[in-house]
This record gives C-alpha cells, sequence and structure tokens, in this order.
C-alpha cells in the first residue's frame, strides 16, 4: 500500500511539475529575453538598453506664435515643406548640400545664423525610407504561432507603440508577452545608438528621438512621420541656452510638414524668382528660391550654375558661395565661379580650382575680342611708300596717254 502511495506521489508531483513548467516557462524566458538576457536562437539582442522597455519623457514642445508672418515663406525641401525667414533683419540663411557618396541624391538643408554669423538653428532632411517588416530578425518571430499575432497588428498602431508603449515585466497573456518582445525588438532596431530620448508629439502624429549632441551647448532631434508605409524624417539641430533659437525650434516643430518630391513644384519656385527684381534675386532670398526648386531635381546642373552665379553677384554671400563651392567641386570638379573676386575660401584645392576657372574665362574673352577687331594695316618703310609713289606717277601718264585726242 505505501508504494503504491509512493508511486501516486511521484507521479502526481511529476504531472504537477510538468503542467507547471508548460505554464511557467514562456513567462520564465520572456522574462529573461525582453531584458536583454538569455540570449539564444529564438531571440537574441546583443546590446540591450533599459530605454527599449519605456521611453524616457519628452519636455513639452512650447506653443509658438509668429509675430512676423511677412518675413517668412514655406519652402519645399526635397520631402519637407519648411518656413524659411525671406529678407528677415534678425537672421541669415546658409545651405546646406551634402554628398553621401559620388552619385547619391545629396541632404539637403538650412542653416540660420544671427546677424553676428552664429548658428542659432540648423535643419536638413533625410532620404525617405520604407517600413521594413522587422519581425524577421528573430528566429522566435518566424514561428508560424507568433508571426500570425504579429501580423494581426495594425501597422499605424505598432509605430506609434515602439514611441510610446511602456513594456511592465509581469504575468500576462501569451500574446502580450509576444508582442512585448516584438516591441523591444523594434526599438533596438529603429532607435539610433545615440537615443537620449524619444516619444510622440503633435498629438501622436510624428515622432521625435533626442539625440546624443556632441557639442553640449546644442539639443540634436530626429523627427520622424509614416505615411502609407513611407517614413519621412529630417534633423533639427537647437542652440539650447538662446531663447531666439529655442523660439525656432517651436516654430520649426509644429509647422514643418513632408509632401511628395515633385519637379512641378521645382519649376513653380524658378518662375517665382524670375519675378523677383535684381536686387532680390542676388540677395539670400533669391538662394532660397533656386535653392529649393533645386532640392526638387539635384541632377539640374543649370539650376546650381544659376544660383552661383546671382550669389557671386550679391554682398554678403561667401558662406553660401563657400558650401556651393564645395559642393559642385566634388561632385563635378568645377566651381562653375564666374567672378575673381570671392575670398574666404579655406579650401586650397577650391582656391586653385577657382583661379583656373576664372583664368579660362579671361582667355576665351580676350580671345573673342581679338577676333571681333579689324585687321590692322602693317606700316610701311619709306621706301615702300616710294615705290607705290612711282607707281602711282606711271598711271597717272598712263591714263593721260590714253585719253589725249588726234586731229
Amino acid at each position: 500500500m505505501r508504494l503504491v502511495a509512493g508511486v501516486l506521489f511521484i507521479f502526481v508531483t511529476l504531472v504537477v511539475g510538468a503542467y507547471l513548467y508548460i505554464v511557467d516557462f514562456p513567462y520564465y524566458k520572456y522574462s529573461k529575453w525582453v531584458v536583454g538576457q538569455g540570449n539564444d536562437h529564438y531571440f537574441e539582442i546583443t546590446e540591450f538598453r533599459d530605454i527599449y522597455l519605456n521611453p524616457p519623457a519628452l519636455d513639452p514642445v512650447p506653443a509658438y506664435k509668429e509675430d512676423y508672418l511677412q518675413l517668412w515663406k514655406e519652402f519645399p525641401l526635397r520631402n519637407s515643406l519648411v518656413p524659411m525667414p525671406t529678407r528677415h533683419p534678425m537672421f541669415q540663411t546658409v545651405p546646406i548640400v551634402e554628398m553621401k557618396g559620388k552619385t547619391g541624391t545629396p541632404h539637403f538643408g538650412i542653416i540660420i545664423q544671427d546677424p553676428s554669423g552664429r548658428e542659432i538653428s540648423r535643419f536638413y532632411t533625410l532620404p525617405i525610407k520604407l517600413y521594413q517588416d522587422q519581425s524577421q530578425g528573430q528566429e522566435l518571430f518566424k514561428l508560424p504561432y507568433v508571426r500570425n499575432r504579429i501580423l494581426q497588428r495594425n501597422l499605424n498602431d505598432v509605430w506609434k507603440d515602439i514611441f510610446s508603449y511602456k513594456v511592465e515585466i509581469k504575468d500576462k497573456p501569451i500574446d502580450e508577452m509576444i508582442y512585448d518582445l516584438y516591441i523591444v525588438h523594434l526599438r533596438s532596431q529603429i532607435l539610433p545608438k545615440e537615443t537620449v530620448r524619444y516619444g510622440l508629439i503633435k498629438n501622436g502624429k510624428q515622432a521625435m528621438i533626442e539625440l546624443l549632441s556632441n557639442d553640449k551647448d546644442y539639443i540634436v532631434e530626429l523627427v520622424l512621420t509614416m505615411n502609407s508605409g513611407s517614413i519621412f524624417s529630417y534633423v533639427l539641430k537647437t542652440e539650447r541656452s538662446k531663447p531666439e533659437s529655442l523660439k525656432l525650434r517651436a516654430k520649426f516643430l509644429d509647422a514643418i510638414a513632408f509632401s511628395p518630391i515633385d519637379d512641378a513644384n521645382g519649376r513653380f519656385l524658378y518662375t517665382e524668382f524670375k519675378q523677383l527684381n535684381y536686387a532680390r534675386q542676388i540677395d539670400q532670398e533669391g538662394m532660397l528660391y533656386l535653392f529649393s526648386a533645386w532640392s526638387q531635381d539635384p541632377d539640374n546642373l543649370e539650376l546650381l550654375k544659376e544660383m552661383i552665379y546671382y550669389l557671386e553677384r550679391g554682398q554678403n554671400t561667401k558662406k553660401q558661395l563657400k558650401a556651393l563651392y564645395t559642393y559642385s567641386f566634388r561632385r563635378y570638379g568645377k566651381t562653375y565661379t564666374t567672378r575673381k573676386d570671392i575670398d574666404e575660401q579655406d579650401n586650397p584645392e577650391i582656391i586653385l580650382q577657382r583661379k583656373i576657372e576664372i583664368e579660362d574665362i579671361e582667355a576665351r574673352k580676350s580671345a573673342e575680342e581679338n577676333s571681333s577687331r579689324p585687321i590692322a594695316v602693317p606700316e610701311l618703310t619709306n621706301e615702300e611708300k616710294m615705290q607705290i609713289n612711282l607707281r602711282k606717277v606711271k598711271q597717272d601718264k598712263t591714263k593721260e596717254s590714253s585719253e589725249m585726242l588726234v586731229h
């Protein structure tokens, strides 16, 4: 009897133990995986960070009210619509155009400086990306049971949850455990390594990621919007302690929107530029029209040349020209300069190239002037003049003899 009872006890213990193991094992694995521990073939995050669990709260974006609307105009810059100062006494604008590889589309942006030339704000766009199915990055998410539950989630809801969902590690239904692991995985893939904080802004319409800045005086933020599976993004740099810079940050975060790239916008802006008077064309205002038009079609070399041509005839445009010289030299090996009285260039290669181009222009001009001049008659010597006079006398005598009448 005791033997039977002992065997029964062992059997019950094994059954209960197996049941508890089956029930608790998913939570055990989940509790390890979700904090970057217990990495194995099915789930692994190599560089886990605590911010993958809960988004650190962002500071509220202050409201902004513009007092001088007439001093601002909205320009398309690649895939973004950006308010930019036009003829604003407090700001000057310097273009950003940075090559990413020898043939890739450059990054476009704008620097805003105060009257002293100090940078107080910087904005530049990033290329459009397509949202990728990150679920294939872990073997766990390839299992049919798990994958089916991931695919049931709405893409827009998942995108918002990446930047707002709080992962609470506790016993919960297995579907919620799977979603927790999925969100942590997505954050490890999408958030840059330099991420400090992240969250949603504009009532959840946009996501913002604060990045670690090498310069402690500035805040660097990455703003993203997903629309129909496409991710639009831009980077904003702000000076922390300058009130005017913080006001610009509030303005940009509130006003910048995303739109597809459209060559028609570029042609319309070029038409508007041609309608400006000459003084405005050679000013930074004219540059903004041409720069925005060019951003819609970066392969349009004629727009780049025209922008350089007009800026070289303006005042206080050396910083703007420096950015354009640098880009055109790196991409085309030329600066397309037309004037030699532009200095403050610090790249010896660009300085040399500009001198070569100016010399070529002057040589062509000199050749054209020489070709249009009448051919000069060479000076005759005294002997040559005497011979000419003698021939003339003989011709006159012959003429007189032929005209004589015989009676």
